[in-house]
């Protein structure tokens, strides 16, 4: 019976680990949302958690709740950041609301960050 479960697991396994890669690298994150139709929101506030801050490139990896505005699922996301946007009050493991605004059409940008507690 073990043999009999271990495949169906192991496939599921794999799947989901693909579908969290996929997500995770933007794979559905542009600006016209999974479902095909472009967004309209100007700007959307998320609720979000820090995963890691990369000054240099002035971008955020952070996990994020659901967004219907963007018809995102719950997933991670390496997104932007506008040079308005103090990078040094973001640390790993942080509680965050962001502004997320589509520029040129096919990226996403934190343009406002409030820090979850302040």
């Amino acid at each position: 019976m073990r043999k009999v479960l271990k495949a169906p697991l192991t496939a599921l396994a794999i799947f989901g680990l693909s579908s969290l890669s996929a997500h995770a690298t933007g794979g559905d994150h542009n600006c016209e949302g999974r479902s095909g139709k472009p967004v309209t929101e100007k700007e959307v506030m998320v609720h979000a958690t820090v995963n890691t801050v990369d000054v240099e490139k002035r971008s955020v990896n952070m996990s994020h709740q659901p967004v219907k505005e963007f018809d995102w699922p719950a997933g991670a996301i390496d997104v932007n950041v506008a040079d308005n946007v103090d990078l040094d009050v973001l640390h790993n493991g942080q509680k965050i609301m962001v502004a997320l605004a589509c520029r040129d059409g096919d990226i996403f940008i934190i343009t406002r960050v409030m820090i979850h507690g302040h």
